[in-house]
């Protein structure tokens, strides 16, 4: 009998291990052995081939009812908006960087562009970096494909030496300590690229001074040192995420002011060859040469494809007194 109960005792205790056992965990793991690593996740070829995406930056030229075109006829807004949506919905750039920004232009882009972009912007005379509309003022803006980027971060920063801080008038009617004719400001996002893995990319439209040199040169400098601060990276050029880095610089290219960029990251206009290479930015609604538009990156996965200045006639003989400048690129 005791035998028995001895082995009746030992089977309801096998059978109460097995209940418990590792087949009855939910979605059980087996790690691999310690000398035998995981099989790495190999990511197959697209087939579709190389994933391109397409930047601009856009001095959109400010809201005000005097610009005239050569004809006489009004240059207003009122008169380009239709043929500004016309360009953005016919060549469809991925990220737009826009300056020259007014309220009437914010709320545009907030909402008449506003079904396959979002959109940020700040006023360069907002105090904590409220938004173009609601500061009533200048400043400047970035359009971004909806159904292609996940925002991660947006922010701002004045182009002064206090960053952080609404730079204050001087006596003689500058602002700030760079003697600025006007308050400058940079908008940057950090966005994932859905279409590819997403991807980071970064991007900072600005708009430098028009008058101060001090401050094109300063202004420069520090975009170069609050790049690498917020991408944490050390070099813009060879580094994994992909930096932009656009505007009206209001210099060109081969201005000393622009050293540090030239120094620190590829510009676009010179990476490809076409007919745009020299191509001027500014047309002052006559179509002058002036250069002054301008589009810097880094990444070692941009591949670049194609440099234009986009001077196409979308119903009006001029969009801005700046044209769009635009640069195409493909994933290594």
């Amino acid at each position: 009998m005791k035998n028995n109960l001895l082995f009746v005792s030992l089977l309801s205790a096998v059978l109460l291990f097995a209940a418990c056992g590792p087949e009855n965990v939910v979605n059980p793991v087996t790690p691999p052995k310690p000398d035998e690593p995981a099989e790495p996740v190999v990511t197959p070829p697209d087939p579709a081939g190389p994933v391109s995406m397409t930047v601009c930056t856009f001095n959109i030229r400010y809201a005000n009812n005097n610009d005239k075109y050569p004809d006489g006829s009004s240059a207003a807004w009122s008169a380009r908006r239709e043929a500004v949506k016309k360009f953005v919905d016919t060549v469809k750039p991925d990220i737009i960087g826009l300056q020259e920004v007014r309220a009437t232009q914010s709320q545009d882009f907030a909402t008449f562009f506003g079904k396959d972009y979002d959109y940020y912007d700040v006023g360069r005379d907002s105090k904590t970096g409220e938004s173009v509309a609601s500061a009533n003022c200048e400043g400047v803006g970035v359009l971004y494909r909806k159904d292609r980027f996940e925002l991660v971060v947006k922010d701002f920063f004045w182009l002064d030496e206090d960053l952080r801080t609404l730079p204050a008038k001087n006596s003689d009617g500058t602002y700030g300590a760079w003697k600025s004719a006007c308050r400058r400001v940079t908008v940057y996002v950090e966005l994932k690229d859905k279409k590819h893995g997403n991807s980071v990319i970064w991007f900072f439209p600005t708009h430098y001074d028009h008058k101060s040199t001090e401050a094109r040169k300063n202004s420069a400098d520090l975009m170069v040192r609050q790049m690498k601060a917020l991408c944490k990276v050390s070099d813009l050029k060879e580094t994994d995420p992909v930096i932009f880095h656009v505007g009206d610089l209001n210099t060109t290219y081969d201005n000393n002011q622009l050293q540090r960029l030239k120094e620190n990251m590829y510009y676009a206009r010179l990476a490809v060859d076409g007919p745009d290479k020299f191509t001027g930015t500014f047309n002052g609604f006559n179509d002058s040469n002036s250069l002054i538009d301008h589009i810097f990156y880094g990444g070692k996965s941009v591949k670049p494809v194609k440099y234009w200045v986009d001077k196409t006639n979308y119903g009006v003989p001029f969009l801005s007194d700046h044209y769009p400048v635009l640069f195409q690129w493909e994933y290594r």
